[in-house]
Formats: C-alpha cells, sequence, structure tokens
C-alpha cells in the first residue's frame, strides 16, 4: 500500500531502550577505550625511548662530519683581480680557452 505523504520516509519511531541494553553499550564503549588507550601508552613508552637512544646515538657519533674539504663544501679559495671598465668591455673571449681551470 502506497502512502501519499511525501514525508512519510522521513518520520522515525521512538523505541523504549531498556536500562540493561544502555548499559551494555556503555561497558563496551569503556572497554574498547580503555584497551586504546592502553595500547597507545605502551607503544608511546616502548617508541618513545627507542627514538630518544637513536636520536642520542646519532646526535654523538652520526651527523656532520668535520669541515673537511669534501666535494660540495662550499668553500672557494682563488685569486682575482679587478678589471677596469676597459678591460672589461674588451672582447677577448678568443684569448680564454672555455675548458681551461685555475689550479
Amino acid at each position: 500500500m502506497s502512502s501519499t505523504d511525501p514525508f512519510d520516509r522521513m518520520r522515525f519511531t521512538v523505541r523504549r531502550v531498556s536500562w540493561w541494553q544502555v548499559a551494555l553499550v556503555v561497558a563496551v564503549a569503556l572497554a574498547v577505550g580503555i584497551a586504546l588507550a592502553l595500547v597507545a601508552a605502551s607503544v608511546f613508552l616502548v617508541v618513545f625511548p627507542v627514538l630518544a637512544v637513536l636520536g642520542l646515538a646519532y646526535r654523538l657519533f652520526g651527523g656532520r662530519k668535520g669541515t673537511g674539504g669534501g666535494p660540495g663544501s662550499g668553500v672557494i679559495d682563488a685569486e682575482y683581480r679587478v678589471l677596469s671598465p676597459e678591460e672589461a668591455a674588451r672582447d677577448d673571449r678568443a684569448a680564454w680557452d672555455p675548458d681551461r681551470r685555475l689550479r
């Protein structure tokens, strides 16, 4: 039988819930919450000290090695001279070899 009321599907009924059903839902929610809290606390108590020890070991023994002259050290040591505007304007690129490197 079809209803002519357009809001028929939006109606809901209120059911009476007994006290033991409410107590059961509350007990299950508390048990799940306590279980999650225990798992989170135990993971924190295990993982945090391990990460702290690893961080301390990296800080003491790992990390940056000295400021040696390895590749990419970023230190450039060279001799240079200031060109006058006339020297800078001169086009003597032919005198310079593009593959030339100063040593």
